[in-house]
């Protein structure tokens, strides 16, 4: 049998504000049960809503950008220093 937690023992254990499992219980997101003024969420739902939302990889800071065309003299990456070297050439030429 699973025991019972409060809504701050739940949210001690997700490390959040108690207003996050109270609102989490209010959507439906988070079973609990109410046999006096308190409520009591059981430990395995407390557990099983806390690892329901994972975190996803975060995309690169810089994705590489496609290469260039065969033949292109366009820099690889916006940033670079063929591309400096680019904006200084077209600025001395001017």
């Amino acid at each position: 049998m699973t025991p019972y937690l409060t809504v701050d023992e739940v949210a001690e254990l997700a490390r959040c504000e108690h207003k996050a499992v109270r609102r989490a219980v209010r959507q439906g997101a988070l079973r609990a049960f109410q046999p006096a003024k308190r409520l009591l969420i059981r430990e395995d739902d407390a557990r099983a809503w806390i690892e329901s939302r994972p975190v996803a990889g975060t995309p690169p800071r810089n994705p590489p950008l496609p290469s260039p065309r065969p033949g292109s003299t366009a820099p690889r990456r916006a940033g670079s220093v063929a591309a400096l070297r680019e904006i200084e050439r077209k600025a001395v030429g001017a």
